[in-house]
């Protein structure tokens, strides 16, 4: 990818008692991909430079791109002397980071029919337009979950709270909406939940919520 004017020089970077220059070329990636301006994700970006990266890094700085990718990428930045404008792609980019490349299209991203199957599909019924199919779905999903303990449903609605908050800036906002109504729904009158579901109300506003939500004599099922 081609620096924009205010990009970023070439950089050394410190290998302990060694220096290399890491290329301008990827140090704008990096400044691109959490300031949310990233044309590819993680995945496919890392697996093209893999190669060159491998010859401007240490084996252990390579392994933490790897494996940490933004994280590691932030650090070097930072190290190489350059602050993202914000870091409101970091979340977004990280989220698309945890797909095997096999599920992910050109640019990195999920691939629709994946992204629609998820959750039993009630992602795609929500993605058209069938809101209470889809929220439907989810809430028995949250039930089966919630049989298991505790513990397993504060970490399944905090993901699907992750998912709404991805889908609500980056994705599909009407999805987004819709899962983050499931999340406070379920997470209400919970005391381990409610953390999740108010963070989850917050992200909805006041605005549309009620159109959002699922029906409460669904929600006393949960």
């Amino acid at each position: 990818m081609t620096p924009d004017p205010r990009g970023c020089a070439p950089a050394t970077i410190a290998q302990g008692t060694q220096e290399a220059t890491m290329d301008a070329e990827h140090l704008e990636y990096f400044k691109a991909a959490l300031e949310g301006r990233a044309t590819v994700g993680w995945n496919v970006w890392f697996a093209a430079n893999q190669h060159a990266l491998a010859k401007q890094l240490s084996r252990p700085e390579l392994l933490r791109l790897k494996f940490s990718k933004l994280d590691e990428a932030e650090r070097l930045l930072a190290e190489a002397g350059i602050a993202p404008r914000s870091t409101a792609g970091k979340r977004y980019e990280m989220y698309c980071a945890q797909f095997a490349l096999d599920v992910l299209d050109e640019k990195g991203r999920p691939l629709p029919a994946i992204w629609r199957a998820a959750h039993g599909g009630a992602i795609g019924l929500l993605a058209d337009g069938e809101q209470e199919a889809g929220q439907t779905k989810l809430l028995a999903e949250f039930r089966r979950v919630r049989k298991r303990g505790l513990q397993q449903a504060h970490e399944w609605l905090a993901d699907l709270c992750f998912q709404g908050e991805m889908e609500l800036t980056s994705g599909n906002a009407e999805v987004g909406r819709s899962l983050l109504a499931v999340v406070v729904q379920a997470g209400s009158g919970h005391d381990l939940l409610d953390a999740t579901a108010m963070i989850a109300r917050d992200l909805l506003g006041d605005v549309g919520m009620a159109a959002a939500a699922p029906g409460r004599e669904r929600s006393q099922q949960c």
